[in-house]
């Protein structure tokens, strides 16, 4: 039987695209981060490869029974990602230790939209520009890090 290109559920960090090229190609799923991270920095080519792939490569056990190609078959994964990506929001907010999942969407949302206005493909005002929210952002984490700890001192 011949390979198929998938996303792996099973050793997925965000959506699996890594861990199924790093099965497809019969290496480790870190390597395949490491390239994707390594081309974000050029001008976002990793985080856009990414991104098309988890629209386009259908999840593990679900290439066979989606036998859709083309626009069809990129529309149906892209439904599939996003439910994907709002069932693990739902579950992240209903339990307490999900925060993490919910700061990492938010994180990848942020990078998004970085993402297009380094590309020029937004326009902000000068408030709300890279250069003056970056160290609010630091400051904000950082002030929310600090209360948290203090939390479980008094406690």
């Amino acid at each position: 039987m011949a390979k198929a290109l998938t996303r792996d559920p099973r050793r997925a960090v965000l959506g699996g695209v890594a861990a199924g090229f790093g099965l497809y190609l019969d290496v480790d799923p870190v390597l395949v981060r490491l390239a994707f991270v390594v081309l974000s920095f050029a001008n976002g080519l990793g985080v856009l490869l990414y991104l098309v792939g988890w629209v386009v490569m259908p999840k593990e056990g679900a290439a066979e029974s989606t036998a859709s190609t083309g626009v069809e078959g990129a529309l149906a994964g892209a439904r599939e990602a996003a439910q994907e990506a709002a069932r693990a929001i739902g579950r992240a907010t209903d339990d307490g230790g999900g925060a993490r999942l919910v700061i990492g969407y938010g994180l990848v949302a942020l990078g998004l939209v970085l993402l297009l206005h380094n590309l020029d493909w937004i326009r902000w005002p000068h408030w709300a520009r890279f250069e003056v929210l970056w160290p609010l952002i630091l400051v904000g984490m950082g002030a929310a890090l600090v209360r948290r700890s203090m939390r479980k001192e008094a406690a």
